[in-house]
C-alpha cells in the first residue's frame, strides 16, 4: 500500500556548520619527501639517518685521518584507520529528497573526517616540536613572541616557507596589538572602514586560525601557536574510498549502504623536529 504524504521534503539540508580543513591540507602542498607510494603493501616504511661527517685541515705530504659514517633507522608507521558505514532505506530516500549518498559522504567528509585530520595533524606537530615555549599572551607581547619564534628559526637555520597555525586568541591579541600598524580604506561601496586584518606577518608567513576544538589537542596548557616550515609534517593517505552497495543485494531489506576506509597520519622525520615552534600557555601548579 502507497504511503500518503502531506508535507515534502526539500533535497536541501540543514547544515551544521564546520570548516573546511585548517591544517592538514594545508601541509600537503610543501610535503614531498615522503608521500603514500612509499606504503604500498605495507604501513611502515623504514628511513635512514647518516651521521659522523666532520672535517679537518689537509696535512700535504703526510697521512690524513679517515671518518666512518655511522647510518641509523627509524620506523615510519601510518596509525590512524578510520571506517565508517550507513545504510539509506530505499523508502526512506524516496520520500525525503535529501536522504542520498552523496549528502551522506559530503556531510561525514565535512562534519567527522576533516576535523579528526586537523587534529591528527596538530597532534603530529606538537607532539614533535622541537622548541616549546611556555608564555602567556597580551596584546602588548602578541607581536614580540612572534619576533623571538622568527630569532630561533634563524639561529637554527631553519629554512622557509614558513606557516603559521594560530589559535583565536592568539590571533585577536596579535590583531589590537599597538605596534601592529592600522590602515584607513575606503572598500567598493564606498564605505569607510578599518583594516585590522593580520593576513601575514612580515608579508612572508601566512597566519592560519585554527577553530579550537582541532588545535587544542594538549592535556597541559593551551597550544597559542605553532610555527613550522611547509616541508616538516607530511600528511600521508594511503588509501582514502567509498564504495556504494546497491539495495538490490540487500538480503534482509531494501538498504542503499555507504561505506569507506580512510588510512592516513602525519608524520615528522626525526632530524626535522627541531624546526616546530610551539608557544603554549604557561601551566599553573596546583
Amino acid at each position: 500500500m502507497p504511503v500518503a504524504l502531506n508535507s515534502k521534503d526539500l533535497a536541501t539540508l540543514d547544515q551544521k556548520l564546520a570548516a573546511d580543513s585548517q591544517v592538514f591540507e594545508l601541509l600537503k602542498g610543501g610535503a614531498k619527501a615522503v608521500t603514500s607510494a612509499d606504503f604500498v603493501g605495507v604501513k611502515e616504511v623504514r628511513v635512514n639517518t647518516m651521521t659522523g661527517f666532520t672535517a679537518s685541515t689537509y696535512k700535504r705530504n703526510g697521512d690524513n685521518s679517515r671518518a666512518k659514517l655511522d647510518i641509523s633507522k627509524k620506523t615510519l608507521e601510518l596509525m590512524q584507520e578510520r571506517w565508517m558505514a550507513y545504510d539509506l532505506d530505499v523508502l526512506d530516500t524516496e520520500e525525503n529528497f535529501a536522504n542520498t549518498v552523496a549528502n551522506a559522504v559530503e556531510e561525514h567528509t565535512r562534519l567527522v573526517a576533516i576535523p579528526e585530520k586537523d587534529k591528527t595533524a596538530v597532534t603530529a606537530l606538537a607532539t614533535n616540536a622541537g622548541k616549546i615555549v611556555e608564555e602567556d599572551i597580551t596584546e602588548d607581547n602578541a607581536l614580540s613572541v612572534f619576533d623571538e619564534a622568527e630569532q630561533y628559526m634563524t639561529d637554527t637555520e631553519v629554512i622557509g616557507p614558513f606557516i603559521m597555525f594560530a589559535s583565536s586568541a592568539y590571533y585577536k591579541a596579535l590583531k589590537n596589538s599597538p605596534k601592529v600598524s592600522k590602515t584607513f580604506t575606503t572598500n567598493e561601496v564606498n564605505l569607510s572602514g578599518i583594516n585590522r586584518k593580520v593576513a601575514t606577518l612580515d608579508n612572508d608567513i601566512p597566519i592560519v586560525k585554527v577553530a579550537k576544538s582541532r588545535l587544542q589537542v594538549l592535556k597541559d596548557g593551551a597550544i597559542n601557536f605553532i610555527l613550522v616550515p611547509l616541508n616538516v609534517a607530511m600528511p600521508i593517505e594511503k588509501y582514502n574510498s567509498v564504495d556504494v552497495i546497491d539495495a538490490s543485494t540487500d538480503r534482509d531489506g531494501y538498504r542503499t549502504t555507504v561505506k569507506g576506509l580512510d588510512y592516513y597520519d602525519v608524520l615528522v622525520l626525526e632530524n626535522a623536529k627541531p624546526a616546530i615552534y610551539m608557544s603554549k600557555a604557561k601551566v599553573t601548579a596546583p
